[in-house]
């Protein structure tokens, strides 16, 4: 104890070295809590449970969309029912490329084509056509004339051969008879193979004749068909809609020169080959034109298929189209829908079509389907 100091001095240095020492006690604390925390072992975190998602690809083919989401709500459903229909399956371009002009001509002397090269074949192929004929019947008159002279020479023959046998003919005769039948074998032979090979050479020139008719366009059967009036309309239809084209199938074709006019027809030819740069099928249309206004070279719209018929149809809101392929989804339950591949014919006031790949009864999405397209997409590419 200092000398000197007052009682009330003495107290108030001891309060502030007791409040000093606490103060240290308490920072000493403050500065270690961290550590003991770190040493103490961690918790793992609660499990928590997400929400599902609201809509999935739960397989192949299979998409799943929670009913009770407010996604769910966008979907908007319609039952496919069979109808009565007439509009055409398809529409394709095409173009007048052949008609039978007015007159009094036999109608194989008043064709008219789209172009000069088409003439020609045409000519042309009149022309090898009579040369088959001729030639053909050519052949049968060779061969008549072999067989008859073959026949005589042979009665002739065998009449001199029991004078042969008895002494009262000659042998010389009977050796000259048989020479003059050998000779006439030869003769008829060398004759019945060149009017043979005339005839294959006027074929030939005839087939050569028909492919260049039908790949511009014209199957050469067409002619034999012809009559008065007649328009023939050829036109290119895609490979993909193939199978809905068949011969005698109504038509109505529409021109541009005449946009008010509806020419009814039918299918008269399909082309036996696709085409090769667009793989497409050309198609020839027979149409009447009895005012005779039609001209080579003008342009028409086809509608094809326009025979009443039963069909079923979705909108066109329902449809997807991935790739190459048309889709819609069928309804399997509340919740899961089946990405289902359709084939799709004509359209008509925002309706298509379905020529298969739907029933009758299925319920598809009719609007909100193109929501669910990167599911459709993503299953179609895991399935290629």
């Amino acid at each position: 104890m200092q000398p000197g100091l007052t009682a009330k001095t003495r107290t108030w240095r001891t309060i502030w070295m007791a409040v000093g020492v606490l103060a240290l006690v308490w920072i000493l604390v403050y500065v270690a809590r961290p550590a003991i925390h770190a040493a103490a072992p961690a918790r793992a975190p609660a499990p928590t449970t997400l929400p599902p998602e609201p809509v999935q690809l739960v397989s192949s083919g299979l998409i799943r969309v929670d009913p009770t989401a407010s996604f769910r709500k966008q979907l908007q459903t319609v039952a496919v029912e069979e109808e009565r229909v007439s509009f055409p399956l398809m529409n394709v371009s095409g173009y007048v490329i052949a008609r039978v002009r007015a007159g009094q001509e036999p109608i194989e002397d008043r064709w008219q084509f789209s172009a000069g090269d088409l003439s020609t074949a045409y000519a042309d192929w009149l022309r090898v056509q009579n040369e088959v004929d001729f030639a053909d019947r050519q052949l049968s008159k060779v061969r008549e004339l072999a067989e008859a002279e073959t026949s005589f020479l042979q009665l002739n023959l065998d009449r001199l051969k029991p004078g042969l046998d008895s002494g009262s003919i000659p042998e010389k005769d009977y050796r000259q008879a048989k020479a003059d039948l050998v000779k006439s074998q030869l003769e008829s032979e060398k004759n019945v193979f060149s009017a043979e090979s005339t005839l294959r050479a006027a074929r030939r020139s005839k087939t050569a004749l028909e492919r260049h008719l039908s790949q511009a366009g014209i199957e050469p059967i067409v002619f034999t068909r012809a009559v008065e009036n007649m328009v023939l309309v050829v036109a290119n239809v895609p490979e993909t809609k193939v199978a809905l084209v068949r011969e005698e199938q109504p038509c109505e074709a529409r021109f541009y020169g005449y946009p008010d006019r509806v020419f009814p027809g039918h299918v008269e030819a399909l082309n036996p080959l696709l085409t090769e740069d667009r793989r497409t099928l050309r198609v020839l249309f027979d149409l009447n034109d009895p005012e005779q206004i039609l001209r080579p070279g003008m342009f028409a719209e086809v509608g094809l298929g326009t025979e009443e018929r039963t069909a079923l149809l979705v909108p066109g809101t329902a449809l997807l189209h991935v790739g190459q392929s048309d889709y819609v989804l069928v309804q399997v339950s509340d919740s899961d829908w089946r990405i289902t591949q359709v084939k799709v014919a004509g359209s008509h006031d925002g309706e298509y079509e379905v020529a298969s790949g739907l029933a009758s009864g299925d319920r598809v999405i009719s609007h909100g389907a193109i929501l669910l397209k990167p599911m459709v997409t993503q299953s179609v590419s895991e399935q290629l």
